[in-house]
This record gives C-alpha cells, sequence and structure tokens, in this order.
C-alpha cells in the first residue's frame, strides 16, 4: 500500500488505499462502457485544467490506465466516486471501457470517499474542501468533531477551512481561480465587513501581494478604521486608477480571448505588469500571432 501524506490521522491512513480512500478485500476490477458513467453531482472538485487533461489523455492513448476509478451502481448506470479526472481523460483518449471497482455505498460514504480521495491527493482548491466539508455537515447532520474523525483531521484545521465560507462572494471566485490563496483569503477575514474586504482584496490582487504583504496591508486596514487620524498608510488605490485597471482588463480579454490580469507594482509610479494566461502551445502561438500584429 502506497505510503499515507502526513496530516491523515494515524487510523484513517492504516485504512486508505493508494487511491486514498478505505480498502476493500472484496473489490475485484471490472471494464464498464464508459458512456455508463457519469459524474457525481457532489464531487468536491469542481474545475479540471484543460491543458493537464490533455496530457493525461495522450498519456492514456499511449499507457491505457494504470489505476481503476472507483463507482457506485446507480439502477443501470454507474455515478464516479474517485477517479472523475481519469473518466474526463479517457474520453478525450476516445475509450469506449474504463476499468473501475463497483462499489455499494450509501450518499454519505460517496461524499466522504470523495472528498477524502481528493484530500489524500492534494487536488482541492482550499474553497473547493471548504465546501465539501461544508456539504457534508449540512446535508448529513455531521459535526465539525465527526467530520474531523472521519478524515482525519484535527477539529482545528476542519473550522480553520469553513472559515474561508465566510469570504464575501465575489472573492471567493478569486480563491476557486487561484487568483486568492488560502493564506491571502484568512487575512481578508480579519474584516468582518463585505464591503472591506472587497476594499482590501482588490488592492491585493492590483499590487500581487504576498500574503505576508496582505497581512499587514489589512493590519493597517484595522489601524486605520479604529485610528483615522493617525493612520499613515491609505489601504485602497484611487477609485478611479481601480476603474481604469479593471477597464482594460476587459478590453484586453475581448480583444485577445485570454484571460488578462493587471498588477500595479507602485502606485506612485504606476509600474506594473500585465499577465496574460494561455491553455496550451496552440493558444500560445495564437497570442503571439495575435500581439505580433
Amino acid at each position: 500500500m502506497a505510503n499515507v501524506k502526513k496530516g491523515l490521522g494515524k487510523g484513517l491512513g492504516a485504512m486508505l488505499s493508494s487511491e486514498g480512500i478505505p480498502e476493500n478485500a472484496k473489490d475485484s476490477v471490472v471494464e464498464l462502457k464508459i458512456n455508463d458513467v457519469s459524474p457525481n453531482a457532489g464531487q468536491p472538485r469542481k474545475t479540471f485544467d484543460e491543458a493537464a487533461l490533455d496530457e493525461l489523455a495522450a498519456s492514456i492513448k499511449e499507457k491505457g490506465i494504470i489505476s481503476p476509478i472507483i463507482v457506485q451502481r446507480k439502477g443501470k448506470s454507474y455515478v464516479i466516486v474517485a477517479g472523475e479526472r481519469r473518466w474526463r481523460a479517457a474520453r478525450k483518449a476516445g475509450l469506449k471501457v474504463i476499468p473501475s471497482i463497483v462499489r455499494d455505498l450509501t450518499d454519505k460514504e460517496v461524499m466522504e470517499q470523495a472528498l477524502i480521495e481528493n484530500i489524500q491527493r492534494e487536488d482541492l482548491n482550499p474553497l473547493e474542501e471548504a465546501q465539501a466539508m461544508q456539504s457534508l455537515i449540512k446535508t448529513h447532520k455531521m459535526t465539525q468533531d465527526q467530520l474531523a474523525k472521519t478524515l482525519g483531521k484535527p477539529r482545528a484545521t476542519i473550522a480553520n477551512a469553513l472559515r474561508l465560507l465566510n469570504l464575501d462572494e465575489a472573492l471567493q471566485d478569486y480563491v476557486l481561480r487561484g487568483e486568492l490563496s488560502a493564506g491571502h483569503a484568512k487575512a481578508i477575514l480579519s474584516l468582518k465587513a463585505k464591503e472591506d474586504q472587497r476594499k482590501v482584496a482588490d488592492v491585493i490582487l492590483a499590487n500581487g501581494m504576498s500574503v505576508r504583504q496582505a497581512e499587514d496591508l489589512v493590519k493597517r486596514y484595522i489601524d486605520q478604521q479604529n485610528n483615522p487620524k493617525t493612520a499613515k498608510a491609505k489601504p485602497a488605490l484611487d477609485p478611479q486608477v481601480k476603474t481604469s485597471i479593471r477597464e482594460v482588463e476587459t478590453r484586453l480579454k475581448k480583444h485577445l480571448g485570454s484571460r488578462v490580469k493587471i498588477k500595479v507594482l507602485d502606485t506612485e509610479t504606476g509600474k506594473g505588469r500585465i499577465v496574460i494566461d494561455y491553455k496550451d502551445n496552440e493558444d500560445l502561438d495564437r497570442l503571439i500571432e495575435l500581439l505580433g500584429e
């Protein structure tokens, strides 16, 4: 059995397979029609890197699927418990069947095992992990203590993860896209008012701040609120500058057909950085051709 990553409880670690979910002596691998298998709507992981999927699909074409997916039977079809990324890549690779292990599980067990598998593989964005934890707590009326025991994590870790759900909804999207890290989010959460959270996040994003810089900014912001006469630093960019940056980002996005981020590094000189995303080499060539016009 593969070594279990640090951070999982000792009891849980003894139970986990390389999939990150409990082993079952009765497990056997069968080949299922790929069209008879569908994703789990409650799957914790919501975002998939298309470029990474293309790479996995190419590997599957050459070597096949080494590790079977795990599914739950639903009538005449099957729902994925673990392995949705492999299933997606297998479809891209044109496979008609996929090696699978069929488990007889309750809906609660499906959610638990899907979350455990993703945590084991460190596949989840911090916000996706928090959303999945909250879903288990609400849907199956679990306490944080029960969830901590199930996942093999300290209760404090569960509580800290769930705090991310108190972040302004617009800012949660930035965390999902990876533009704000969990560290940034936790710093911003020191501000209770959603409007304050958005103001500070705008400065963090515009200046490409590190987590440490974000923490310092939040501290100065709180100091300014508590002592407006003595505070030295302004926490926000000039509103006109901020609006102008967003407008330019939108224009560039429309022109280039790619996500664009402008980061202001020095508010006095206007020095900054433009970051343009591309999904693969073909998309990069397209951008180079556009920029060369």
